[in-house]
């Protein structure tokens, strides 16, 4: 049952994948020749623009693209990209790179300062400590983060010009290599990785707190006091394992709907990863780009659904005997 959802699920987002750029006004001729109604358009004749349409496959009947878009996806094509004139695969795995870097990088600080903050301040209820994490963390979540992203780039870069405004590296690093290269990349990573943990903190955080009070009301935590155990063996030994246990299923589904909001810090910061290539498809219509593209966050968020649906059955029996 849960396979045949998921197949379903695939063949709607797979014909919204091919419907949705073809809806856009203009069409990836208008970009590579200019709009006629520009100051300076690229006059082609009629015929070849036919050829233009013929060579990308643009004048068939819509039926017939559609059809041939589910049968080269069978056979694993992608596509040919009209702007960047290459196969659609080896421009969406160039840029895949910096975007998993950007998400891995965020997920791992999010996740960890989130567990980290959520015991602390489960440990300390009702204290300073967790009232002003609990203010501090609920303000920063609900900001969207391309506009903490640039909120962060008028500070840190603008005014205290302390970190780079866009790109993975700069132009003069672009030669480096070693341990030189990764503290380019890392200096370069550090602003939109952190618009990405502030604005993620607060779910993992939330979810750790109501865990880790949870816990905290149990019997053998109880027990662990009245032995006189130290109450950082209480904390790390026996009351956060147990805390932990809904974080994980949460990370796995987050995980999917992370490089949604990856992508628009990514346009923020021009940070050369898929999002950035979602703006550049979708500025020049580029459509084979756009359905592979989107191909790729769906196979990523129906993966990382299924890896948490998976998941959340091992660590829960109760499920599985539903």
């Amino acid at each position: 049952m849960r396979v045949a959802q998921y197949l379903l699920t695939m063949f709607i987002v797979l014909s919204l994948n091919f419907f949705l750029p073809r809806m856009m006004p203009g069409d990836p001729l208008s970009y590579l020749t200019g709009d006629p109604t520009a100051d300076m358009p690229v006059a082609i004749s009629e015929e070849v623009r036919e050829k233009l349409l013929a060579y990308y496959g643009l004048d068939e009947p819509l039926a017939r693209q559609y059809t041939d878009y589910l049968i080269n996806l069978a056979h694993g094509n992608l596509g040919w990209s009209i702007y960047y004139n290459a196969p659609v695969s080896s421009v969406l795995l160039g840029r895949l790179r910096w975007t998993l870097l950007l998400m891995g990088t965020a997920t791992l600080g999010y996740v960890a300062l989130g567990i980290l903050l959520g015991a602390l301040s489960a440990w300390r209820r009702g204290t300073r400590t967790d009232i002003g994490l609990l203010v501090s963390v609920f303000s920063l979540g609900s900001w969207p983060p391309f506009f903490l992203a640039m909120l962060l780039i008028i500070l840190f870069s603008v005014k205290l010009g302390a970190f780079p405004i866009g790109g993975a590296k700069s132009p003069t690093g672009s030669n480096a290599a070693g341990l030189k290269l990764a503290a380019e990349v890392a200096y370069h990573l550090f602003l939109p990785s952190l618009a990405l943990v502030l604005t993620h903190l607060s779910g993992v955080y939330f979810l750790m707190r109501n865990s880790m009070l949870g816990v905290l009301g149990e019997d053998y935590i109880r027990t662990a006091r009245a032995k006189g155990l130290r109450k950082r063996d209480i904390l790390l030994r026996h009351a956060l394992p147990n805390a932990l246990l809904p974080i994980v299923t949460m990370i796995a589904m987050h995980l999917g709907f992370l490089i949604m909001g990856t992508m628009f810090v990514e346009v923020v910061f021009a940070y050369p990863g898929t999002g950035t290539l979602i703006y550049q498809a979708c500025t020049t219509r580029d459509y084979p780009l756009l359905q592979g593209t989107f191909l790729l966050i769906m196979a990523f968020v129906m993966m990382f659904n299924l890896a948490a649906d998976l998941l959340y059955s091992r660590l829960d029996p109760r499920v599985r005997r539903a």
